[in-house]
């Protein structure tokens, strides 16, 4: 976490499309709570989920669900918002998904177009030791009720493979960040496996086997006629070369140090190559490392993490270290950023 510029820190600048909240208003009307008094509550427009390509902020879709929670009494309200929404929230990545001939190549697919419906997330798909995790981090800083936005990513993705892999299909664990609620019932039942809460990352585990199998009911004719449609939106959204990996230093910052050799070899480049792209587009690999590193303190910070912990996790040799990498980059000791000083 370097004291000099930090490019690409992040703003608030996330949003994410309608469709991908699309349930909150069945939601909020079975409960018997009236979504133009919530609307309007949250600050939003009372037409919002009038059309699901309506782009909403990633902290004002926090307000909302925060908000939702509170009016329904419902601890679990952002399980629930999730477990009714599956591979159509991505849009057309999403119909290519499900038609794509793996079950790798489905998630491969849907992760690397996140963007195309949410820009304030991120999701990848990490092997190790046997095991797929499907991950999903909130990337957009200072979001209201990110726990449940957690959980509400996890039942999609939880659904997602589901849907992939067929009736036979288990997940080995569940990884959700929220503290246990009192009640974890919906959970168990609807998950169906392990379960671990407070956990540094969101995600579902599953068998790397299943990765090779050949996706469910998939129709390949459509696969075909979709797939150069996405390419070109992807084109025209103009995803940049820092953004990839900034996405990929996401998914690694939890399990290993982040080395320009380590994120070469997952893109499949030569580090010389991928300094020259980063180059191109006037960033450093130290500089994006910082930043993730950075992101995942401050998410640490906010769940109540120890100091201890978050060195630890993030490969600082002790808390002072860490302390001194988050003044430099901040200006403020962990401490005081955490009480907002």
């Amino acid at each position: 976490m370097g004291a000099r510029s930090a490019p690409g820190r992040v703003t608030a600048q996330g949003t994410v499309k309608v469709r991908n909240i699309s349930a909150i208003p069945d939601l909020l009307a079975e409960a018997g709570v009236d979504l133009a008094a919530l609307l309007d509550e949250a600050g939003l427009e009372r037409d919002l989920f009038s059309n699901p390509e309506n782009l909403v902020s990633y902290r004002a879709a926090g307000r909302l669900i925060e908000k939702s929670i509170l009016a329904t009494g419902l601890e679990d309200f952002g399980l629930r918002v999730g477990m009714r929404q599956s591979a159509p929230i991505l849009g057309l990545a999403g119909y290519v998904g499900v038609n794509a001939p793996t079950v790798s190549q489905a998630l491969e697919t849907m992760t690397s177009s996140l963007k195309l419906s949410d820009t304030g997330g991120s999701a990848s798909l990490v092997v190790e030791r046997g095991y797929a995790a499907l991950r999903w981090i909130v990337v957009e800083p200072e979001v209201p009720a990110i726990d449940h936005i957690d959980d509400l990513a996890v039942a999609v993705m939880f659904n997602i493979v589901s849907g992939l892999c067929g009736k036979r299909w288990r997940a080995a664990e569940i990884c959700l960040t929220r503290e246990r609620p009192k009640n974890a019932a919906l959970y168990v039942q609807f998950f169906n496996a392990p379960i671990r809460f407070e956990t540094d990352v969101a995600c579902v585990m599953f068998e790397e086997g299943w990765l090779d199998e050949p996706v469910s009911g998939r129709d390949s004719q459509l696969h075909d006629i979709l797939s150069p449609i996405l390419t070109q939106a992807l084109e025209e959204k103009g995803a940049n070369f820092k953004d990839r990996l900034c996405d990929i230093l996401r998914t690694q910052v939890l399990g290993g140090a982040l080395t320009p050799d380590r994120a070469a070899a997952t893109l499949g480049i030569s580090v010389r190559t991928l300094s020259r792209r980063l180059a191109d587009e006037n960033a450093t690999f130290s500089e994006l490392a910082q930043l993730i590193r950075f992101e995942v303190a401050q998410r640490m910070l906010r769940s109540g993490k120890s100091l201890s912990e978050i060195a630890a996790t993030l490969g600082y040799s002790d808390p002072t270290a860490f302390i001194r990498a988050f003044k430099q980059f901040t200006g403020k000791t962990p401490a005081r950023w955490r009480r907002g000083l």
